[in-house]
């Protein structure tokens, strides 16, 4: 059962969750690829530069700095995993939840009343690829930001539509 679900308060219905974009995912992908061809191409690129006796030397050099390499993409893929499953960020007719880390963990949480508008920002990346970073404000002119958020504007809509619907209960 999700930290959510588990903190859902009587008559408190979730309205959308919000989940971290793929795209934290290339950077450790592009390193791990990386890795693995200059790994798989070390001896030939190697043998452009330095001379055949010295060949085996440099040869073993390059092939480790692709194999640390490798490793480093996929300790990113590792990070962007945990980041992307240990997040939780969801609309509820009440209030924003947002839970984050594995191990550790940190919460927040404001009631709709309490909250006085909501942005998002895309890139040109970002729009591209359906993800950006979405800016909460509250009362008292607090700014929260939810950062790498998968399709932005849908939380937008969900939050502008819930905090209406509480203005007219």
């Amino acid at each position: 059962m999700s930290y959510v679900n588990k903190m859902l308060l009587p008559d408190e219905r979730i309205i959308y969750i919000a989940t971290i974009h793929w795209i934290i995912f290339i950077p450790g992908l592009i390193l791990t690829a990386i890795g693995g061809i200059g790994g798989y191409y070390a001896y030939e690129v190697t043998g452009l530069f330095v001379s055949p006796s010295m060949l085996p030397v440099f040869g073993k050099m390059a092939a480790g700095a692709a194999f640390v390499c490798s490793l480093a993409g996929l300790g990113l893929l590792i990070g962007a995993f945990i980041r992307q499953t240990a997040t939780e960020l969801a609309v509820t007719n009440r209030r924003i939840v947002a839970k984050y880390g594995f191990i550790s963990r940190s919460t927040f949480e404001i009631i709709n009343s309490r909250i006085t508008g909501v942005n998002f920002d895309q890139s040109i990346m970002g729009r591209l690829f359906g993800y950006g970073t979405i800016l909460v404000h509250g009362a008292g002119g607090d700014l929260s930001p939810f950062d790498v958020i998968a399709h932005p504007q849908l939380f937008q809509r969900a939050l502008m539509d819930e905090m209406e619907h509480g203005r007219n209960r």
